[in-house]
């Protein structure tokens, strides 16, 4: 056992650091119009802490099963992991802690706290946000739905093979959970009944369900069918007759949704026309490359310019086009090709290139451009007191998570009216970390491939309407979970006037991010910065702190709980082992040690074994450990170099423990990428040895006693 003065010596000042989070928000989490925490799930699901990462994800997302499978992920577009390989998976992590983490079993609870009762217009996303957050702060909510069901777009917009209508439902039914009055099959017509209903705030969101019209010669004839109304009679049950051959027009979601849906109605041939090129077309690439794979072709360039009907089928004539400069929408301008006509027959024609919210006259409100409802933009009030709106029906079609967010804003700006409170618009704490990754930096960072999600087969998948997107696997995701950069997360001076200017955080980064200012100051570039605490653990004057100091209190903590279980345990000889997470969790590489290793043996798991410092295994010694071993995840590691900084550290250990005349044979080095034997047969070996140094401790003790 190592004395308490010489240990408790080494690691004072090394356990007083921050409990401040001076982390910055990082792109991922700034792009999602929720703002979740993705950075901090993401971590959870790398340590193999599924249920507690379904917590965050709860906390910032009333319905993230669903958002799970639709959630269009500006998040991925914003990650910079896509400046060394390629974007994290998010959406599909997220699906993983919701399949994994037990959602399923999540029940709601919500207290009634004020008699105001509010009254919601429609069930779509915005709508059910808005209901959740306004319940959870308190109010009597009722919803007004006039389908039989709810859901809104979610129920009637979006194929089932893409929402399963069983996820939607477990959602709604939470709502119910929590005191959530339910009026299906109820179209209101005057906000003025609503009123005499003693409703003290009306929150409307009626969507945008009417269909944009193409504006050619015949489009009302037999046979053509907007995309939104056909994929409304298809959820709610109707089979729709398409005939064999049908083109549909457009390159949004709506197009792409649309075709996909007719394959599967048994529609044989599938032609999608759009104006522009691929690079504009809006629809998700993902969605537009599977239905590629589903033998939809997709004609690029190509716009309809009438519709007539013979012998019952359309004959549709179209031009084709060219781009011109860009329009108000960033995006190239088609212009028609002179003498380029040409005419194609199908049997049905599906035209999706837009919708629009249709609010009747006698909600006397003021309608602004696209039929769209006027409304303050930080209060979402409309011209009528009490009256908000927001959604598809005030922005336009926009995505689901948009609109929860929308709901979300909505609930707390009724409350403030309601509270005859000074409404403020939300604001974001934390700065958002910018700037891009310099090319030093990302040639430094060990490069993994990402996990895509594996998906049901074209063949099988256009039979039927059931989910095409499979769920990860526990190994899967704790790979694809620790691929992410940790933004924001990186190491700060918190004490320049601590610094020696000694340059050692220069030479022991790994990724070279740390340099002198034209002042000769060390500067730490927070948006460089990978996060993986060397310096920290290096500084001589421990001026050096994580942004967010997690990782060295998560082993502290981790490493009291070992000690405390050995103690009530009472096994002899006691045997701390560091191990990383991803090796007990996700590769599987250590798991044995959790299930085979002999007693006396205390798992201290750690996100990564370059995290522990020498004077954490100190401690372990000085709190009566006869031995020491600390294993890595070998070549799985997510980053270069682990095992040389662990040396470094194990290093350190020794020279106190040869001081001490304690023997250096009581701390070991598991490496998988260069240990010659299975990792439980190392860890037997190593137990056995320590327990001979027991042995032999004890029987030297009984000589001089």
């Amino acid at each position: 056992m190592v004395s308490s003065k010489t240990a408790m010596g080494y690691q004072s000042s090394r356990t007083k650091e921050t409990a401040s989070d001076h982390s910055l928000m990082p792109p991922c989490q700034a792009a999602c119009p929720l703002h979740m925490e993705i950075r901090e799930y993401i971590d959870l699901i790398a340590q193999g802490k599924v249920m507690e990462a379904l917590h965050v994800i709860r906390d910032g997302n009333p319905f993230p099963s669903i958002c799970a499978y639709v959630c269009t992920h500006p998040c991925e577009e914003n990650c910079r992991r896509v400046q060394v390989d390629n974007p994290l998976a998010i959406r599909a992590l997220k699906r993983f802690a919701v399949e994994f983490g037990g959602d399923r079993m999540i029940d709601l609870e919500a207290e009634t706290k004020y008699d105001d009762k509010v009254a919601i217009v429609g069930s779509g996303p915005a709508g059910l946000g808005c209901a959740y957050y306004l319940r959870k702060l308190g109010y009597p909510v009722t919803i007004f739905e006039a389908y039989l069901e709810l859901g809104g777009m979610l129920r009637v917009g979006i194929p089932k093979y893409r929402l399963p209508r069983q996820v939607l439902d477990n959602e709604i039914q939470r709502l119910v959970q929590i005191g959530v009055e339910i009026r299906t099959n109820t179209r209101v017509v005057s906000l003025d009944l609503l009123s005499d209903m003693e409703y003290k705030a009306v929150f409307l969101t009626i969507g945008a369900h009417q269909s944009l019209r193409l504006g050619i010669d015949g489009e009302d004839s037999p046979g053509v069918i907007d995309g939104a109304t056909l994929l409304r009679e298809v959820n709610l049950g109707l089979k729709p007759a398409l005939g064999s051959r049908i083109a549909v027009v457009g390159g949004g979601n709506v197009a792409i949704d649309a075709a996909r849906t007719a394959v599967r109605l048994g529609t044989t041939k599938v032609t999608i026309l759009y104006r522009r090129s691929r690079e504009e077309m809006p629809a998700d690439p993902e969605e537009v490359e599977q239905s590629l794979q589903e033998n939809i072709d997709i004609r690029y360039l190509v716009s309809p310019t009438s519709i007539s009907r013979t012998d019952g089928h359309l004959q549709v004539s179209c031009v084709k086009m060219e781009l011109g400069e860009p329009d108000a929408s960033g995006r190239r301008r088609p212009i028609p090709i002179e003498g380029s006509e040409f005419t194609e027959e199908f049997d049905s024609l599906i035209t999706a290139i837009g919708q629009s919210p249709q609010v009747p006259d006698t909600f006397k409100l003021r309608i602004g451009r696209g039929s769209t409802i006027q409304v303050d933009p930080i209060t979402l009030t409309t011209t009528r007191v009490g009256v908000f709106a927001g959604g598809d029906a005030v922005t336009g079609p926009a995505t689901v998570t948009e609109a929860l967010a929308t709901g979300r804003k909505a609930a707390f700006r009724i409350h403030d009216y309601l509270q005859h409170k000074y409404p403020v618009d939300e604001k974001n704490d934390k700065a958002i970390l910018s700037g891009e990754l310099l090319s030093k930096t990302t040639e430094t960072i060990k490069t993994q491939n990402r996990q895509e999600p594996k998906v049901v087969g074209p063949k099988a998948r256009t039979k039927d309407f059931r989910p095409i997107e499979k769920v990860y696997n526990w190994g899967i995701a704790v790979a694809e979970a620790r691929r992410c950069l940790r933004c924001g997360m990186g190491a700060e001076i918190l004490f320049q006037d601590k610094c020696a200017s000694c340059l050692t955080c220069l030479r022991v980064c790994p990724y070279g991010v740390p340099y002198l200012d034209e002042t000769g100051t060390v500067q730490i570039p927070a948006d460089q910065c990978q996060a993986c605490g060397i310096c920290v653990i290096e500084c001589p004057a421990e001026a050096i702190v994580l942004r967010k100091p997690y990782d060295r209190s998560h082993i502290n903590e981790a490493l009291d709980h070992a000690l405390k279980s050995a103690s009530e345990t009472k096994s002899s000889p006691l045997i701390i082992g560091f191990c990383c997470q991803y090796g007990l969790y996700g590769t599987g590489l250590l798991s044995g040690f959790w299930r085979q290793a002999k007693a006396g043996v205390q798992i201290v798991p750690v996100l990564c074994v370059a995290k522990v410092e020498a004077h954490h295994m100190l401690h372990a010694l000085e709190m009566g450990a006869q031995g020491v071993f600390v294993a890595g995840c070998g070549e799985m590691c997510a980053r270069e170099k682990t095992s040389f900084w662990v040396e470094q550290q194990i290093e350190k250990v020794k020279k106190v423990l040869v001081q001490l005349k304690l023997g250096e044979d009581r701390l070991q080095f598991f490496d998988p990428s260069t240990m010659e034997e299975e990792p439980v047969a190392a860890l037997d070996m190593f137990t056995e040895h320590i327990g001979g140094l027991y042995l032999e401790s004890l029987l030297k003790q009984e000589v001089k006693s």
